[in-house]
């Protein structure tokens, strides 16, 4: 388990390591923003388009001097790109409550109408749920990092397909007792 933990967050500082060294970063902007049209309503794009420089420029004022100066020249466009990405997986994170919800209810009928069935619950299934769904957080910022386009719409489907069985899984194999 803590092997998958070190792999995933490995694979997140190499898609970021990715992503700053390659010049890439301003074509991914535009078909990120590209992709982000069929999500957000233009008026939400209007916004994030004037906010995006001003929450770089705080990300920089962070820094100190002497290495703003150094990087900031190649790092604004990846961290405008990170930081679009971010706006809109913040955006969109009310859509994600949906199939958590939806797999809640189905584990919880499911749960109900097994008596028959199952009377003890499967901890393999349990510890793989928790794990499934506490690397769901480390999914959205795979895409948020990563050096490659991906559309905001496949990025839901898979998140909230992953919630969804996980948050079943979850219930339907909850010990009932600790």
């Amino acid at each position: 388990m803590k092997l998958m933990w070190i792999a995933a967050l490995v694979l997140l500082f190499a898609s970021l390591a990715s992503l700053v060294s390659s010049q890439q970063s301003g074509r991914l902007i535009e078909e990120s923003w590209a992709g982000s049209t069929n999500v957000l309503p233009d008026s939400k794009l209007n916004e994030l388009q004037r906010a995006i420089p001003a929450y770089v420029t705080q990300v920089f004022l962070l820094l100190p001097e002497p290495l703003r100066q150094r990087f900031a020249a190649k790092t604004w466009k990846p961290i405008e790109l990170i930081t679009f990405r971010l706006l809109v997986l913040w955006h969109l994170t009310p859509a994600l409550f949906i199939p958590v919800l939806v797999g809640f209810l189905e584990g919880s009928w499911v749960r109900a109408n097994q008596k028959a069935l199952i009377k003890m619950h499967s901890p393999m299934r349990f510890s793989l749920s928790l794990t499934v769904l506490g690397l769901t957080p480390i999914l959205a910022l795979l895409w948020v990092t990563a050096p490659v386009s991906v559309s905001a719409n496949l990025l839901v489907f898979a998140i909230g397909t992953i919630a969804l069985f996980g948050t079943r899984n979850l219930v339907v194999h909850s010990p009932t007792q600790f």
